[in-house]
């Protein structure tokens, strides 16, 4: 009987980690962990014109794998009114593109479709024929994926984000706010195979599908996400039910969709089932998708309630590390692929949850309490997850590590990769022993550097 190789991982990461905050980044802890970043302005934080740009990059650079950016029509990347006259500008996302891309980190671009929120008036007021807006949707996409190479760039791309309302219906049309252009282009009869009480609709809007097939068009190599919020728990609520069946729609409709996104913005004043939240990623990698807890933070009221001065105080810390902590550990144990912050640090956006000190690291730049705890539920969660197991073979090829030689039978040469992806060194082989090069603490997945076929984990210390 072998032992449980996440077991031995999780204790592993335990042993190397210090009393130091920011000891070990977090992304380098067991699952890809990112944050978000735009340019900035003088109310706003980002990478580039905010007034301590520096410590976003520094931090940035440090601790995540990831950096997530925004594409959002309204505000920053279209120009001009009217289908005719509208024109892209991709300047500001691509910055921040460029400057992840020059630290080594995985990119996420959000978004291309779905919401009337992030669209300007003038398209959400307009009369378009199916044409017009499917004509519209296919250079916008395609001017995102190949303005600056980004189709090369772009890991992960959310093309389409919040295609319900908060009930779980599509939007309705009520008023100009509610008020979808996309849906326009049509309707499709649901495929998703559901019945009874889990077959909440009978129809679904054709732009989703179809954005998502222009984003396989122009960027073939992005993992394709379907993002919205509300979606977190496996509790029976009609927008969980209702995204689950859009999902399998999209699949037996044959659509390139490769994951799910789920937003993750919540609030002290709730009680969460995390359980719930284990099983509802579980449930989507079941049908063999990806899935991404994308905007992460925690504040103690509505993420949207007008701006307060901070307020935290040994409470706020004790409880937000607490719910920080239950969510990671579900969120990985499920088999979360990433999780991403919803900003670096506390209070720093005029317009989303100012005063309410929701992410890990403080004014200054520093981690606070809830920094660890995000941390050590990594940690749990990888000690009981079997959903991120590499793929299951032979255990007479299960790689391990015992005073110093690597132990991997049927394999002549193997790659040694830290849990970003990187590789870190090689292991020549005989007879299934070679001696381990010299890398830094930490974990390494095994592969073969032939077939490049999954061996396991091994720890170094």
């Amino acid at each position: 009987m072998h032992a449980n190789p996440f077991l031995l991982l999780a204790a592993a990461l335990l042993s190397v980690a210090t009393a130091v905050s920011g000891a070990t980044p977090l992304t380098q802890n067991g699952i890809l962990v990112g944050a978000t970043s735009e340019v900035g302005s003088s109310d706003k934080e980002g990478a580039f014109s905010w007034k301590r740009a520096d410590s976003v990059k520094s931090v940035i650079s440090r601790e995540f794998g990831l950096v997530q950016t925004t594409s959002y029509p309204k505000w920053d990347t279209w120009k001009g009114t009217g289908i005719d006259g509208v024109s892209f500008d991709m300047t500001n996302p691509n910055k921040v593109i460029d400057f992840a891309k020059s630290q080594g980190k995985k990119v996420v671009v959000h978004l291309m479709a779905g919401s009337p929120t992030y669209f300007p008036t003038w398209l959400n007021e307009g009369s378009w024929t199916p044409a017009q807006l499917e004509g519209l949707l296919e250079r916008w996409i395609k001017f995102a994926a190949t303005d600056n190479g980004n189709a090369s760039k772009i890991d992960y791309w959310n093309v389409v984000n919040e295609a319900f309302m908060w009930d779980g219906t599509y939007w309705d049309s009520s008023s100009v706010d509610n008020t979808n252009p996309w849906q326009k282009m049509g309707w499709e009869a649901d495929k998703s195979g559901l019945t009874g009480s889990a077959k909440v609709l009978s129809k679904h809007p054709v732009y989703i599908r179809k954005a998502f097939e222009l984003a396989r068009k122009y960027a073939p190599n992005a993992k394709l996400e379907l993002r919205d919020y509300g979606i977190e728990f496996w509790d029976d609520s009609r927008k969980a039910k209702v995204f689950y069946q859009l999902v399998k729609h999209l699949q037996n409709s044959g659509t390139p969709i490769d994951a799910i996104g789920v937003q993750g913005h919540f609030r002290t004043d709730k009680t969460y089932d995390w359980t719930q939240f284990r099983t509802a990623v579980s449930e989507y990698r079941k049908l063999g998708l990806e899935v991404y807890v994308t905007e992460v933070d925690y504040g103690d009221v509505d993420p949207i309630a007008s701006a307060t001065s901070a307020h935290r105080n040994a409470d706020f810390d004790s409880t937000q590390s607490r719910q920080y902590k239950a969510m990671v550990t579900a969120a990985v144990a499920g088999g979360a692929n990433w999780i991403c912050l919803w900003g670096v640090a506390d209070n720093t956006n005029t317009y989303w949850r100012m005063g309410q000190s929701a992410l890990l690291f403080d004014e200054n730049y520093k981690p606070k309490p809830a920094y660890e705890a995000f941390r050590q539920g990594i940690l749990d969660g990888v000690a009981s997850s079997t959903a991120i197991a590499p793929r299951k073979v032979d255990d007479t090829r299960r790689a391990h590590v015992r005073d110093g030689v690597l132990h991997a039978d049927g394999v002549s040469e193997v790659e040694l990769r830290s849990l970003t992806g990187s590789v870190a060194g090689r292991v020549r082989l005989r007879q299934g022993e070679g001696r381990m090069p010299a890398v830094p603490t930490g974990v390494y997945a095994v592969k073969s550097a032939g077939s490049g076929a999954s061996l396991g984990f091994v720890t170094v210390w």
